[in-house]
């Protein structure tokens, strides 16, 4: 590492820990680089130019547009349909709303692709009634917290497809790659809470009365909010359209059931749900444009070739290297964002992980996982405070409660780091690995 590079990335790292907006610590690292590396001033325009080709790019349209999608599903009551259908399922179970919550969020994420729009969308609906049918509220606000970041892993998935940008890999194979991940993420938070529901008596809540009408009525109630991932993802799957067109599809798709199948969707509704869509993207499109500054910065400086260079000459087993970059984000993850770490470190480490055999596919999901965990891991971990904000309980009694969670999620990490098949099965039936 030059002198020039090790400089921009203390500066950065201590505009963070200031407690600089990230935005602002990214850009100001990545400009200042053009003033301390030799002979660099002359190519500022290259600070322009970077910035503007890296959001630029045709992929990156699908971030709003699910982000969209996910907030017509939340104004036109679509998360309460499928929190019902999921009461179905496992509300007649010893702390049944706690499942309830898990499954709530698996369906969710279905659609949105982001663990900020779960916890937004169902955390007040989740919550409250675990708190009405006896539940502590530090637990009912972790387990929210908690399950949402499964939503990310499980396609379609925001995180997936800026890693399939990042990387040129196929959007479809790490789609798949994250389907079982993820479903193993919720299903290690229902182990902990099938042990937590026997310490702690929680009670059952099963749908009082059902019939086979009710069943019925509850089915089809769900049916269209449980259509769209299948379109979207089946879609893709199939290569009957990219996945920003598929992203388009789920928003028209939202739209039609919203006005038709729903009847709650008005103009206004849809105006202010626009005008959220486009503050909540902004700021990942400014990140993502100073971030491509830095990624040239790396790039200019041949980082990865010498990285690269310096674990072969070492003769680092893959499952010392496969460890050690896993703590690497764990510990990035305390102080810094999902989407940040992914547009810094994807380009980075990828092809010195697919020269010592690790397929880009497996790492991507591998590092979909870890970027996850550190929306749970203080002082920086965003959903955090998301859920403390949505729920009223402080900040201290949520990361205490997310704890078994926390661990839990870690094992499934480990699992999915170590044993490659989890991720590469459903990729390689469908043909998209070899």
């Amino acid at each position: 590492m030059t002198l020039s590079l090790g400089l921009v990335i203390g500066i950065m790292i201590l505009l963070l820990f200031m407690g600089s907006p990230v935005i602002f610590a990214i850009g100001a690292a990545g400009i200042a680089y053009f003033f301390i590396a030799p002979d660099m001033t002359s190519m500022l325009s290259m600070v322009v130019h970077k910035f503007f080709t890296g959001m630029d790019v045709f992929i990156w349209l699908s971030i709003p547009l699910f982000v969209i999608a996910g907030e017509i599903m939340a104004a036109t009551n679509m998360t309460e349909r499928l929190l019902g259908f999921s009461r179905l399922l496992v509300g007649r179970f010893r702390g049944g709303l706690a499942y309830v919550n898990v499954v709530g969020s698996m369906l969710f994420g279905g659609v949105s692709g982001s663990a900020m729009a779960d916890i937004a969308a169902l955390g007040p609906i989740e919550i409250d009634m675990m708190k009405k049918d006896g539940y502590r509220e530090d637990f009912s606000a972790a387990l929210t917290v908690a399950s949402a970041i499964q939503g990310p892993i499980i396609p379609p998935s925001i995180p997936l497809i800026m890693f399939s940008s990042l990387t040129n890999t196929s959007v479809a194979a790490l789609f798949l790659a994250g389907a079982v991940p993820g479903v193993m993420i919720g299903l290690s938070l229902m182990a902990v809470v099938f042990v937590m529901a026997r310490i702690h008596n929680f009670p059952a809540n099963p749908l009082k009365n059902v019939t086979m009408m009710t069943v019925v009525h509850i089915v089809m109630e769900a049916f269209w909010s449980l259509l769209m991932p299948v379109i979207i993802v089946g879609g893709i799957i199939l290569g009957i359209f990219t996945a920003t067109e598929a992203a388009s599809v789920a928003v028209a798709y939202a739209i039609l059931v919203g006005i038709f199948a729903y009847r709650n969707l008005s103009a206004k509704k849809l105006w202010e749900i626009l005008d959220r869509s486009a503050r909540t993207t902004a700021s990942v499109y400014l990140i993502v444009g100073f971030a491509s500054i830095i990624s040239w910065v790396v790039a200019n400086e041949r980082l990865p070739d010498n990285l690269q260079a310096f674990i072969h000459a070492q003769e680092v087993p893959t499952w010392v290297l496969l460890l050690a970059i896993n703590l690497f984000f764990l510990i990035n993850g305390l102080f810094i964002g999902d989407a940040v770490q992914m547009l810094l470190f994807a380009p980075l480490f990828t092809p010195i992980l697919a020269a010592v055999g690790v397929d880009p596919i497996h790492f991507g999901v591998i590092m979909t996982v870890n970027v996850m965990i550190g929306l749970l891991t203080p002082p920086f971990g965003m959903a955090l405070y998301l859920g403390s904000a949505v729920s009223g309980v402080p900040l201290r009694k949520i990361i205490r409660a997310s704890l078994p969670m926390v661990g839990a999620s870690l094992i499934v990490l480990l699992l999915v780091t170590y044993i490659p098949a989890l991720s590469l099965t459903l990729p390689r039936y469908f043909g998209f690995v070899q």
